[in-house]
């Protein structure tokens, strides 16, 4: 094939791509199969209270991270870029970090280096990761419809899960009322 054709056909297939909303993933757990996921309330960073309800119908990431994980330090300005990028169309995200407590001015520093600006949740004690991560996995992401469903679930991060995790965001917040029981 003449390389000026192959570049063409490139180009309209990224057009009709970027024009289709995007499918939800094969591994993504159907609306009748997912299970709700009890509310709980975690500290900020800056002292204040943040419940899971209170996102209550936004698609939410709740992502699992530590200072001390690399690939956590990876993924955390994506998903910054992602909640400033989607908050005005329903998405919640909680950065929930698992340091122990006496080790917060480590998760301060990795905060102000990677210039982040959504909320970090605490908890050091486990209370929240022991019961939604069950292998203890860094980073670890859950991914939850507008009923606060678990749709997905993701261990780990690395270069290249950009484009999952921004489709899955997008396909969850394209899913209609009428589409969820």
């Amino acid at each position: 094939m003449r390389p000026g054709l192959l570049v063409a056909r490139a180009a309209l297939l990224l057009t009709l791509t970027a024009a289709a909303p995007a499918p939800a993933l094969a591994d993504d757990a159907a609306p009748a199969d997912r299970k709700p996921v009890a509310d709980f309330s975690l500290p900020t960073l800056d002292g204040k209270k943040v419940k899971l309800s209170e996102a209550k119908g936004k698609v939410v990431v709740i992502s699992f991270w530590a200072s001390w994980c690399g690939p956590c330090k990876q993924e955390l300005p994506l998903l910054d870029a992602i909640a400033k990028k989607y908050a005005d169309k329903g998405l919640a995200v909680f950065s929930i970090n698992t340091d122990a407590p006496k080790t917060v001015a480590e998760v301060r520093r990795v905060v102000k280096s990677k210039e982040l600006t959504l909320p970090i949740l605490l908890d050091g004690e486990g209370a929240v990761a022991g019961k939604l991560d069950p292998a203890n996995a860094m980073p670890y992401t859950i991914y939850l419809d507008r009923q606060g469903r678990v749709a997905h679930t993701h261990e780990g991060f690395q270069p290249g899960d950009e484009k999952d995790i921004e489709a899955r965001i997008v396909a969850l917040l394209a899913e209609t009322p009428a589409a969820q029981p």
